[in-house]
């Protein structure tokens, strides 16, 4: 069963108060409880959520949910990675955090960035494993997408074009993504140009002296990368101005590897956001610096002996003793 997160549907819900619906009503008719939305972890099936967009629009036939919801979502409250993408100065970087993460918000997204050479495709694939989707699950983070490229770029920004499912041409759709507008596509797509933003580029260019101890740098570089996801020894060679089998001798010489100060960190960091923050262990992980929620928790029994959530209990319980 596919599901999304609880971030989702507080924003959700918040859009619809504005709006003047009903939400207790609308929320308790799709059998998801409005009560449990502070829970970081709790997760709703896909296809409550998509009748809960049909029930809500039907409410208010004149206006577009989807667009509305996705243009006034928070782009700081996105779980882990919000604060980074306000911080970002390129909408490429800022689409490919976004997608790295993508899984904190919903197993049902599965958005993919292609490149088509003179500009890219956000291309989204939703399913809620069972039956046709609402629209409104599409066009929503499609919007916010729209809203997170303003955020970074400025107001003016809008998409090359834009591909949608629906056939039958909508003027909000139209004024709000300011484009081309491909009606009764095979797709959802977003197209982009961003011819600055070729690859990614770390902020730290560190030019080291014969002298330097070049793990403490290292250590540096690893923290300040890590919930990017560019913390591979290529990335961080390059960052330190040398090639990567200059950097893996060099750390030999200081007895260490590259793989080991990366784990290191991990673990030090996973500890820490587990006794001190409310965090869930997902949140946690991406943190860490892992895509994949199955690769920490092998991480984490190999250095504990017992999943995050197991060892999270035990300190708690020591805690209180």
């Amino acid at each position: 069963m596919r599901t999304l997160s609880s971030w989702w549907l507080r924003a959700m819900a918040e859009s619809f108060k504005w709006q003047g619906l009903p939400i207790n009503e609308l929320f308790a008719a799709a059998n998801i409880p409005l009560a449990e939305l502070s829970s970081q972890t709790a997760r709703y099936p896909q296809a409550s959520v998509s009748m809960l967009w049909k029930q809500a629009q039907a409410m208010l036939p004149n206006t577009h949910l989807g667009l509305y919801v996705g243009s006034n979502m928070n782009v700081r409250a996105i779980p882990v990675v919000g604060m980074a993408i306000i911080q970002s100065t390129q909408l490429l970087s800022a689409f490919r955090l976004i997608l790295r993460y993508q899984k904190l918000m919903g197993d049902t997204h599965n958005v993919s960035l292609i490149d088509h050479g003179s500009e890219y495709e956000l291309r989204f694939n939703f399913s809620d494993g069972e039956r046709d989707m609402s629209l409104l699950s599409y066009e929503a983070p499609m919007a916010f997408c729209v809203k997170i490229a303003r955020t970074v770029k400025g107001k003016d920004w809008h998409p090359t074009r834009i591909c949608l499912q629906r056939k039958e041409p909508h003027s909000e759709i139209n004024a709000h993504f300011n484009c081309k507008i491909e009606y009764g596509s095979t797709t959802h797509s977003l197209f982009f140009s961003e011819n600055t933003d070729s690859e990614p580029v770390l902020s730290s260019q560190i030019k080291l002296v014969t002298q330097t101890n070049v793990t403490q740098v290292l250590r540096i570089l690893l923290e300040e990368h890590l919930i990017q996801g560019q913390t591979t020894s290529k990335a961080m060679a390059k960052a330190l101005n040398m090639s990567e089998k200059t950097l893996q001798r060099r750390l030999a010489k200081e007895g260490t590897s590259f793989s080991k100060e990366l784990a290191s960190l991990r673990q030090q960091k996973s500890v820490s956001l587990l006794n001190e923050t409310d965090l869930s262990v997902t949140e946690i992980a991406f943190l860490c610096g892992y895509s994949e929620i199955s690769a920490f928790h092998h991480a984490f029994h190999r250095w504990y002996g017992m999943s995050p959530k197991t060892y999270k209990q035990k300190m708690a319980i020591i805690a209180e003793s």
